[in-house]
């Protein structure tokens, strides 16, 4: 019996000291600016307004990013240069022989050729690519006058632009080329001359592809942050993307983990998730098992750094601060267990054996104790 006690007592030990033995994940906080695996870890208070870098104001160029590249000081004066391909109309007033010398015929303008070349009546050939269309008519003006008229009144209007040229793509209402004209086209521009947005699309993914190299624009948050997306223009032959929401959601996805009611993946709703709205589609935290003290998003911030991020929910005014923490993409959030939940569990796997040892030990003792006295009545015998 003794055996029995001692074994129990030990067993019970084992138990008392045995949390780091949990049967699920447990969060083992790191000092802040330690390493993990070579990475440096940096924390972070949530509830004191600690949310990693900090707010930029719009006129800040680390609220735009690699855009800062991209925006102006002001939009340039509104001027266009004629190219190959243009459609360019020329007028003489009182004069219809040379403005429409095919009569009802003679279409809206003439096309400059591809090599920049345009050829007028009595003018000759000129050089029109790279004029502009009041340049272009100062030339025409001087060139009728040393020949046939005197004093000529001349027009010249661009009637079709074709030479420059930005293209978009994805979730927009009318795809394709848009044209420059005379209006500098800016972000804002390009997107509604291709009809707006589709009901589809994803505005928080859009791409600038200028070159070789891409920009990502988040065209929600730059609007409600007063970014300045009016004063970025556009150059020719840039490529405007915009992704549809439902190929960008298999990225844009945040994994809540630990004590939530469903384990699993929250998508990122156009570049905009809390970390309450994350942990309320997760269900919220499990009463019983989480610990409301200990809710922590691990960010992968670069290569060679790891942020984590923590909120002590245990006074409820904190989730006013999850509200204003946003998740990005790829964040891990995870709720570590409270100590009760871990000895409940540690006690549910442990008693099993206990209970089979000491029914083991209940057994044998019967037997020993069977078997003596069945040997006593013998020896009498």
């Amino acid at each position: 019996m003794k055996k029995l006690e001692l074994l129990m007592l030990g067993a019970a030990a084992i138990i008392l000291n045995g949390c780091f033995a949990a049967p699920q994940m447990r969060m083992s906080v790191p000092e802040d600016s330690s390493t993990y695996n070579g990475i440096k870890v940096v924390l972070h208070s949530i509830d004191d307004g600690d949310f990693g870098k900090p707010a930029a104001s719009a006129d800040d160029s680390v609220a735009l990013g690699d855009l800062a590249d991209l925006v102006v000081d002001s939009l340039p004066a509104p001027e266009y240069r004629i190219g190959p391909l243009d459609m360019v109309q020329v007028v003489v007033w009182e004069h219809p022989e040379l403005t429409s010398p095919m009569g009802q015929y003679q279409p809206a303008g003439q096309k400059v050729t591809t090599d920049g070349k345009l050829f007028y009546p009595y003018a000759g050939e000129l050089q029109a690519a790279g004029l502009t269309a009041q340049e272009l008519r100062i030339e025409i003006t001087k060139r009728l006058s040393d020949k046939i008229l005197n004093d000529p009144q001349v027009d010249v209007r661009v009637t079709g632009y074709n030479s420059l040229k930005a293209f978009v793509s994805g979730a927009v209402n009318k795809p394709g080329y848009v044209a420059f004209d005379e209006t500098p086209m800016t972000i804002p521009t390009v997107i509604a001359a291709a009809g707006g947005f589709s009901e589809e699309a994803d505005p928080a993914r859009m791409q600038l592809r200028r070159g070789d190299k891409v920009y990502d624009i988040n065209y929600l948050e730059a609007f409600k942050s007063n970014l300045p997306l009016d004063r970025i223009l556009l150059k020719p032959d840039d490529q405007i993307f915009i992704p549809a929401l439902s190929e960008t959601q298999k990225e844009d996805r945040v994994y809540v983990m630990g004590e939530v009611q469903k384990i699993g993946i929250v998508n990122v709703n156009q570049g905009q998730l809390s970390l309450v709205e994350a942990l309320a589609s997760a269900g919220g935290l499990q009463t019983l098992n989480a610990s409301a003290s200990s809710i922590y998003v691990i960010r992968n911030t670069s290569e060679d750094q790891i942020d984590v991020f923590h909120l002590n929910g245990k006074n409820a005014m904190a989730l006013a601060m999850a509200d204003r923490f946003n998740l990005k993409t790829h964040d891990i959030v995870y709720v570590d267990a409270s100590g009760i939940a871990t000895w409940n569990r540690l006690i549910s796997l442990i008693m099993p054996s206990v209970q089979t040892v000491y029914y083991g030990s209940l057994t044998t003792r019967n037997i020993q104790q069977i078997s003596s006295s069945r040997w006593g009545r013998e020896k009498k015998n």
